[in-house]
C-alpha cells in the first residue's frame, strides 16, 4: 500500500520529536547527577558570611579527569556516576574559601569504598555523622551513595566552623538516614576499633582478593585485622591460600575447630583463613598467635549467628 504524503509527514514529525526529547534528557543527565538538583549546593550554603565564588560545575565520566587529574581511575573504577563541585568564598576576604565536591558512586558500597581508601590517618570523627571526620584543611563524609570532600584554603575559624555545619546540612539533605553498610554487624563487637572498618575494593594485603570488609581490633595491647567477604564458591579463600604459600610463606597448626580453618605466616605476619558458610573470612597480625585466635574465633561465632 502506497504511503501518502501527509502519512510520511506525520512520520518524519514523531521521529524529530523524539530526537529532541532524548537532546534534553541527555543533556539534563549531563547537569544532574542523581544527588537531586543545583539547590544541593545552594548559594546560602555556608551562611550570611560566605558567597558562592562561581556556578556549580558538572562532571561525568567522560570529563572527571578535567576536575581531578591523576585520581579520576579511583572513582571511575568505583562505580562513578557523577560530581558536582562548587567553591565558597569569605565575603570580607576572598583567599578564604571552601570548595566542596559531592560525588554519586551509585550505592552506598563504592561511596564507603572511597571513604575508607582516601582517609587520613591524623583525623578528628565529625560529631552526629555516621561517616565523617575532618583535618586540619579537609572534611570528609560518605552518605547514602555519595562521597563528600571539602577542601579549606585557610586555617581560619570561620571557615572551619561554616563548613562543619554546611557538611552536615548537605548530609541531611542528600542522605536518606542512616547508610547501611554490607558486612559491618558480621564483624564481632568486643575489642572493635569502630573507626577502622573500611572496605577494600581491589589488591587487598598485597594479593588479588577484592571486595574485602575490614576493621582492626586491640586484645592485649596489640593491633589485629579481622577481614570477610561473600565468596560462595569458595574461590577467594582458595587463591588467597595459595598466594600466601606461593610467595614462601609456612603453614601453621593451630587447635581451632573449623572447617577449612588454616594458618600461615609470611614475613613476620600471620594470617588464620577459614570458611564460614558463603563467607572468606581471616584475621591478620604480628601480634602472637593466641591473640590472632582469640579474635579468630570471636569472628568464627559471629558469623555462625548470620
Amino acid at each position: 500500500m502506497a504511503v501518502s504524503r501527509k502519512q510520511s509527514l506525520i512520520s518524519y514529525s514523531i521521529i524529530i520529536l523524539l530526537f529532541f526529547i532524548a537532546v534534553a534528557v541527555g543533556i539534563k543527565q549531563q547537569h544532574y547527577g542523581s544527588a537531586s538538583d543545583d539547590t544541593v549546593l545552594k548559594d546560602s550554603l555556608f551562611g550570611d558570611k560566605f558567597l558562592p565564588a562561581g556556578d556549580i560545575e558538572h562532571y561525568m565520566p567522560a570529563n572527571l579527569y578535567e576536575k581531578i587529574n591523576g585520581k579520576a581511575d579511583l572513582y571511575l573504577d568505583n562505580g562513578f556516576v557523577s560530581l558536582q563541585s562548587r567553591r565558597f568564598a569569605d565575603k570580607s576576604a576572598s583567599d578564604k574559601w571552601a570548595e566542596v565536591y559531592i560525588y554519586d558512586m551509585a550505592n552506598n558500597e563504592n561511596a564507603f569504598a572511597i571513604y575508607s581508601v582516601q582517609k587520613r590517618s591524623e583525623s578528628t570523627p565529625l560529631d552526629s555523622v555516621q561517616f565523617g571526620y575532618s583535618t586540619s584543611d579537609a572534611f570528609y563524609a560518605a552518605a547514602s551513595q555519595y562521597y563528600i570532600e571539602v577542601a579549606l584554603s585557610a586555617d581560619d575559624t570561620d571557615l572551619f566552623n561554616s563548613t562543619m555545619t554546611a557538611v552536615k546540612n548537605l548530609i541531611s539533605t542528600i542522605s536518606t538516614g542512616k547508610t547501611e553498610i554490607p558486612f559491618l554487624n558480621l564483624f564481632p563487637k568486643e575489642n572493635l576499633n569502630i573507626e577502622t572498618f573500611k572496605f577494600i575494593s581491589a589488591d587487598a594485603f598485597g594479593s588479588d582478593l577484592k571486595n574485602i570488609f575490614a576493621a582492626e581490633y586491640t586484645i592485649n595491647g596489640n593491633n589485629v585485622t579481622a577481614y570477610l567477604t561473600k565468596d560462595p564458591k569458595g574461590e577467594a579463600y582458595k587463591n588467597y591460600h595459595r598466594f600466601l604459600v606461593d610467595n614462601g610463606g609456612t603453614e601453621l597448626q593451630l587447635d581451632i575447630k573449623q572447617a577449612e580453618c588454616k594458618a600461615v605466616e609470611l614475613f613476620g605476619t600471620t594470617d588464620i583463613i577459614f570458611k564460614s558458610g558463603d563467607y572468606f573470612a581471616g584475621v591478620r597480625g604480628s601480634a602472637p598467635i593466641n591473640d590472632l585466635k582469640q579474635i579468630t574465633l570471636n569472628l568464627i561465632e559471629n558469623l555462625k549467628k548470620h
